[in-house]
């Protein structure tokens, strides 16, 4: 292997551009530093938490460089945990140290709506030639998910491979390095090109053991034979299969039309893995940070139980989770991060009460998470609070959310409904949607709410072409089922749209007795009847449930208990993240709850 410098290492993607519990009796001390982008919590002490930092400022100034204007923030905190050595992050992801066989590695990146955590396991750089590869990697997908919709996922794959390679060592990175794995499995054998062109999240080849190793590395090959591969270079080969992948639906068309001769690519691709040495790019770390772009401050027994149980809940340990922040209140009941923790924790599981009560304890204890103020806002804004918060509350812990975390894209769309509530204030709404989207703009889901809110607004043709464009970025299956969704219910909305316009045309027919009719969509802005006597269910559901909000609200206020019961039971398979099954679950029990009549 032998390094060259970079003369034009924009070229290589600016085609992009278009397109277990604590150990009883032992106490620790945790610290937890900041740096300009990242926060890290550490059992190593300051010093260690400060050098994984720079190594992650590091690989995001990779991406600044490499991609002049791709957006590197992704608009939320990155939480980086520092485990000192294998016992310490076993205490984190029990899951990778059990059986026979563990994995062991030496890194875990978890997404998450309103955070990512990356945990790194600082005795594994003497076990491994690239000891945060898997960290690099998520944090690869992160950053590429955050600006592009969909990606062919060999491509997806492959990118985040090609980077999560990457070494920061002193003052050099070093860019496009060979996972020696890889090479030795290629050389192996090597699936059919159209086969690897063809896979999805679904396939086998994705999902499965020994095949998805093979397909990895086979993904890893097609880009950095792409990337760095002289004659591909010259050619432009990846700047042309993106622009007919922009045009192309079908994967092998797009890669026929890009590559050309796709038996004659898979021969070149082979020929290069073969080579006795493969090159990779020497760069200086454009980075500089020094004492004052650090602060650290020590991290108390009762917090440090908080951040384990964070991490655990945030990999669905909810059990393992809640024994930690009980041990936590123990030690420290008004600490406002274990008033935090226990209100998110109670609001996940549905119990309303408890969670409004602890998040405004952690609120007046002086908690500087925004979740916990976008949150009291989310229940208000859904009508769970009692007593209702008044308009000037909720619009007060919206700042705050956003004070505390001023782009985070949830907080913009959370500002978007609450301002559709008045026709008066519409104009904010959409400006706050738009400012969530512009944030955000492969976050689906984002686009699937905004759209709900344009059609309660009654602004018909933006919430046509939010249709069109979501249709575009669907790619897996749960988000091509929230667009189908989201289609039928437009549908509904410009069928009463033109309902309304073609009344208007014509004299109104006497009103029947007694009552109004009942209006044909339930996203439109008029209210649905409801029956006599019937009370709103008091409910939680994350901003990504939104439209199953309204819709259980409105069949439950009109008496269709069972029909609610079956949205919410068909829901719970397709649930997504770590808040959506609890809520639909607890909801469930809930809605069951009401027909039995207690």
């Amino acid at each position: 292997m032998f390094a060259i410098r970079p003369v034009h290492l924009w070229l290589v993607l600016a085609a992009l551009l278009h397109g277990t519990l604590l150990q009883a009796g032992r106490k620790e001390t945790w610290v937890e530093v900041r740096s300009p982008h990242f926060v890290a919590y550490s059992d190593a002490g300051e010093a260690e938490a400060r050098r994984i930092l720079e190594g992650f400022e590091g690989i995001r100034s990779v991406f600044s460089k490499v991609l002049p204007g791709i957006k590197v923030d992704l608009h939320k905190p990155v939480v980086v945990i520092v485990a000192e050595n294998e016992a310490s992050m076993r205490r984190f992801v029990p899951d990778q140290f059990a059986g026979k066989d563990p994995k062991r590695s030496s890194g875990l990146y978890q997404r998450g709506r309103e955070r990512d955590l990356a945990i790194v396991r600082l005795d594994a750089g003497h076990q491994e030639d690239q000891p945060f590869a898997v960290v690099f990697h998520e944090y690869t997908h992160a950053i590429v998910h955050n600006n592009f919709s969909a990606l062919p996922t060999w491509l997806d794959e492959g990118i985040a491979e090609f980077y999560g390679s990457t070494e920061i060592r002193s003052k050099r990175v070093y860019l496009g390095r060979i996972p020696f794995h890889h090479l030795d499995l290629l050389r192996r054998g090597r699936m059919p090109l159209k086969a690897l062109l063809q896979v999805n999240h679904d396939s086998p080849e994705y999902m499965e053991g020994s095949k998805a190793n093979q397909f990895y590395a086979q993904s890893w090959a097609m880009v950095h034979y792409l990337f760095m591969d002289e004659e591909a270079r010259k050619s432009d080969m990846f700047a042309a299969y993106l622009r007919a992948l922009s045009r192309q639906t079908d994967p092998l068309a797009a890669a026929q039309e890009g590559f050309g001769d796709l038996a004659k690519l898979e021969g070149r691709i082979a020929q290069y893995v073969s080579r006795p040495s493969l090159t990779f790019f020497d760069m200086a770390l454009q980075v500089t940070l020094s004492d004052k772009d650090f602060r650290a401050r020590p991290v108390g027994e009762a917090e440090a139980l908080v951040i384990r149980a964070e991490v655990l809940a945030q990999s669905r340990k909810e059990e393992e989770a809640g024994l930690l922040l009980e041990q936590a209140k123990a030690m420290d009941p008004r600490s406002a991060p274990v008033q935090a923790a226990l209100g998110l924790t109670a609001m996940r599981k549905g119990n309303l009460s408890v969670a409004e009560q602890t998040l405004r304890g952690a609120l007046a204890a002086g908690s500087t998470d925004f979740r916990v103020p976008l949150h009291l806002a989310e229940m208000a804004l859904q009508r769970t609070l009692e007593p209702p918060a008044s308009p000037e509350v909720i619009l007060g812990w919206l700042e705050e959310a956003r004070r505390l975390e001023p782009d985070f894209p949830g907080t913009h769309m959370a500002l978007c409904r609450f301002h559709s509530r008045d026709p008066r204030e519409a104009e904010q709404a959409i400006q706050a949607g738009r400012a969530a989207i512009k944030l955000a703009p492969s976050d689906i889901t984002l686009r699937l709410n905004f759209g709900g809110v344009l059609m309660a607004l009654g602004r018909e043709e933006e919430a046509k072409e939010i249709g069109e464009q979501v249709v575009r970025m669907a790619g897996e299956g749960w988000e091509r089922q929230a667009v189908a969704s989201y289609r039928e219910h437009l549908a509904r909305f410009l069928e009463y749209r033109a309902a309304q316009a073609k009344a208007a045309e014509v004299p109104p027919p006497a009103p029947p007795e007694p009552g109004p009719s009942r209006p044909l969509s339930p996203l439109s802005p008029s209210t649905p009847p409801t029956r006599a006597g019937v009370k709103p269910l008091k409910f939680w559901l994350p901003d990504s449930l939104a439209g199953l909000h309204k819709e259980v609200q409105a069949a439950v206020m009109q008496g269709r208990l069972d029909e609610a019961i079956q949205m919410v039971q068909a829901a719970i398979p397709k649930a997504k993240g770590p808040y959506e099954k609890p809520s639909l679950k607890a909801l469930l029990d809930h809605l069951k709850g009401r027909k039995a009549g207690y």
